[in-house]
């Protein structure tokens, strides 16, 4: 073989292998499954309350801290604290989504605000590692999962810091099992979302 047929026969080896590495980074991301964590803190006023750096300017960080104290108190959510996917099939807003994945699918944790929250699986809705939140919000129980969700990660507790994203658990693994699992923010417990993942179904409902 002559080295321009040699050199040739490389080149198309090589292109061939780069074209087998796009298209399994292709399928890998069409497979994946991203929940957005969202917040609207306004960092002027929340670290002037909770510490320098608490937040920091997120994709709609306008709201205040004593509206956001307001609105927690009246409400028992704020509205803007929330996990994506939002809707659920009949389209009520911030009512309990179910997420519906497919064993093998890899869930993506993506945090688009401007504090830290967790994605945190629970055995049963309940309050977080807050205190204040937890009175405000309704959850006077707290989820024993959530006593230590700020200290120490685990494949069913993620820290995922403001600005920030990571990889998840994936389903049908032990952390994310066959059945409906609960999921909830341990510093914000009203942020919560169910997961339930099957061998048939993909999507939301």
């Amino acid at each position: 073989m002559t080295y321009s047929k040699l050199l040739r026969l490389n080149v198309s080896m090589g292109l061939a292998i780069g074209a087998l590495f796009v298209f399994s980074t292709v399928v890998v991301a069409q497979n994946a499954a991203t929940i957005i964590m969202r917040d609207a803190c306004d960092p002027d006023t929340f670290n002037a309350r909770l510490g320098p750096g608490h937040c920091i300017a997120g994709q709609h960080g306008t709201t205040l801290f004593a509206l956001f104290i307001a609105e927690l108190t009246s409400d028992q959510i704020a509205g803007a604290w929330r996990f994506n996917p939002l809707l659920n099939a009949s389209g009520d807003v911030f009512s309990l989504v179910t997420l519906n994945l497919t064993a093998g699918q890899q869930i993506q944790i993506q945090n688009l605000g401007g504090e830290t929250h967790t994605f945190t699986r629970v055995a049963k809705f309940g309050g977080g590692a807050k205190p204040l939140l937890n009175a405000l919000s309704g959850n006077p129980v707290v989820a024993p999962e959530c006593a230590n969700a700020l200290q120490q990660e685990s494949d069913t507790n993620f820290i995922v810091e403001a600005g920030t994203a990571q990889a998840g658990p994936t389903a049908g693994t032990s952390a994310l099992p066959e059945e409906t699992t609960n999921w909830e923010c341990c510093i914000h417990p009203w942020m919560r979302l169910r997961v339930s993942v099957n061998q048939g179904q993909q999507g939301q409902q």
